[in-house]
């Protein structure tokens, strides 16, 4: 895979899942995050899979942050 295509597939990945992880639950979040680790776990480095995994888990450590400290 060349270096635009590496890139432009880690961009689309972390993109969508940026702005799907703020409409689904966090469960759902968690759960798009741990199918992401194994796949990265399993087929090794992956640009798509890399940007789903921040996308994801930058989404459950907000909304964690945000239930241990509410801002009122």
């Amino acid at each position: 895979m060349s270096g635009s295509a590496a890139l432009g597939a880690f961009v689309l990945g972390l993109a969508l899942f940026t702005v799907g992880a703020r409409r689904i639950e966090t469960r759902i979040s968690g759960a798009f995050l741990i199918l992401a680790a194994v796949g990265l776990f399993m087929v090794g480095p992956n640009p798509f899979l890399f940007g789903m995994f921040l996308a994801t888990g930058w989404a459950v450590l907000t909304d964690g942050v945000e239930k241990v400290f509410p801002v009122r």
